[in-house]
């Protein structure tokens, strides 16, 4: 009977480890994985808190070309996110909105932001899908 006990002790240790270790990851999956909000849930986020950061990480001649950007935007291109995200360190506390062309980079990077545990979210659709739902960006050339 003490052997069968002791077996029974084990599997429930080693299940509960299991479950723990489970735990865990996924916690952290869903921490590291930027989550996305659709164009409209962008602009009603943006509007109801000041505090958002909108971060566009295409190049410059994107960002000054014939797309715009969002009002309001910081240019921080994602090949140079890597070695800049120390610049970014006073939004450890805000949500940043990151957005691009199409979703694709912006999600790469918002995943990047959440590695080093900035509140990062991607704009789906990018600001194609922007300018799909008709909403206003600034035309700003560069002289």
């Amino acid at each position: 009977m003490p052997e069968r006990e002791a077996h029974s002790r084990r599997t429930l240790l080693f299940s509960l480890a299991t479950l723990l270790v489970l735990a865990v990851m996924l916690i952290t999956q869903f921490r590291v994985s930027p989550g996305s909000v659709s164009a409209r849930e962008a602009r009603e986020l943006l509007s109801r808190d000041s505090t958002v950061v909108i971060l566009d990480v295409r190049t410059a001649e994107e960002f000054f070309g014939e797309t715009g950007h969002l009002e309001g935007a910081v240019l921080l291109p994602v090949q140079e996110l890597e070695q800049r995200s120390d610049e970014l360190a006073s939004w450890k506390s805000r949500t940043i909105l990151v957005y691009c062309r199409s979703g694709r980079r912006s999600r790469d990077a918002a995943t990047l932001l959440g590695q080093k545990g900035y509140r990062a979210i991607n704009l789906e659709g990018g600001i194609v899908e922007w300018h799909n739902q008709h909403y206003p960006v600034r035309m700003e050339r560069v002289k």
